[in-house]
């Protein structure tokens, strides 16, 4: 069993819930000061204004502990930066709401700021044509920062209801975990378990629990874009060489639940002719909840397929399936999800047949 360096970085893990909830609670004070407030519309499924504070309170949690025992944050002074640059951005974001266009441009530099500072680069694409390691060489920066772009929009497209967005990042986030401690790697596990407590403390404020049937906060934009570059990151130092601890394609699959929504949706908008950031009511979390399912049940399906895909990935790698067969399978998967999304009414009929909602 892989142990932390001291009994303060255990500390630091059993406390971060607290902490993360304690700072969220009081940035929510401040909140309608800082016009940190995302009111009802349209679009959106809740119906009373809320706070956009969780992702800020996320942060501060992650920079404070890990400061408190001396440590670099997350062992990097460029990721530091792009995360302060992103969140700077996020706030403004969830107070003015920003174009994509400029939100795009942030992540992007932010992305520029990590791999210009750091060598976490995705340098290969691992054997996905059954002919040897893809090394991308020249396209590696591109390709790197593409990744984390992604990944960031990815988070924040999925951010649709309570609970959402936290559970889904969560479940990769303990998977991730799950390899650094199987790897050996205790700075990895520390950052992780670290981040995974700090989401469980917003999650606390954010899930709809008995006696309470609303979210008191949001993550908003901010939280989105940290959590998921934080996401790209450790996926990145895992995947990202040919010397990592797994193939590509598995963190693929450790991340197929927002990745698989994300380029259906944006896949549908285009094919729709309209701007794939074009916001709607496509996503696969819409989808079931007007199937009759309520936010909760939701949730617990999503962050479900979450878990079941990243185990899928990590037992198949494991397993010895050739990465072109994984490849494959998830092209496959995304097939089936569009289709899905595209006849929204056979997919709802479908789910209830197979998990009948509870409220029926």
């Amino acid at each position: 069993m892989l142990e932390f360096s001291g009994t303060g970085q255990w500390l630091l893990v059993v406390l971060a819930p607290i902490v993360s909830a304690g700072l969220t609670k009081g940035l929510m004070l401040f909140a309608p000061r800082w016009s940190l407030i995302d009111h009802p519309g349209h679009r959106k499924v809740h119906d009373h204004p809320t706070p956009l504070v969780g992702g800020l309170a996320m942060l501060l949690t992650l920079l404070v502990l890990q400061a408190a025992i001396g440590r670099v944050p997350f062992g990097s002074w460029s990721l530091l930066a792009a995360l302060l640059l992103v969140t700077a951005i996020g706030v403004a974001d969830d107070a003015h709401e920003l174009s994509h266009r400029a939100k795009f441009v942030a992540q992007a530099l932010g992305a520029v700021i990590i791999v210009s500072g750091t060598s976490v680069w995705v340098t290969h694409l691992g054997d996905l044509g059954g002919l040897g390691d893809i090394d991308l060489g020249k396209w590696s920066l591109m390709v790197t920062v593409i990744s984390f772009v992604g990944v960031m929009n990815a988070i924040n497209m999925i951010d649709g209801l309570d609970g959402l967005s936290g559970s889904v990042s969560l479940v990769p986030v303990l998977l991730l975990g799950y390899l650094a401690m199987t790897g050996n790697s205790q700075d990895l596990l520390f950052e992780l378990l670290l981040l995974a407590a700090a989401i469980l403390g917003f999650l606390s404020l954010n899930f709809r629990l008995p006696g309470r049937s609303k979210a008191l906060v949001f993550m908003g934009d901010t939280g989105g874009m940290v959590i998921g570059m934080l996401l790209a990151w450790y996926c990145v130092k895992l995947a990202g060489s040919p010397t990592s601890l797994i193939h590509p394609i598995t963190a693929v699959w450790i991340l197929a639940v927002p990745l698989l929504d994300m380029g259906s949706v944006m896949l549908l908008r285009l094919h729709q002719k309209r701007s794939p950031f074009h916001a709607d009511q496509q996503h696969m979390h819409h989808v079931l909840l007007k199937a009759g399912y309520s936010v909760n049940q939701v949730v617990a399906i999503m962050a479900g397929c979450s878990l079941i895909y990243g185990v899928i990935g990590i037992t198949a790698e494991r397993s010895g399936v050739p990465e072109a067969a994984m490849l494959v399978a998830f092209l496959v998967l995304w097939g089936l999800y569009v289709v899905a999304l595209k006849h929204p009414v056979r997919l709802q009929a479908t789910a209830k047949r197979l998990i009948p909602p509870l409220s029926a």
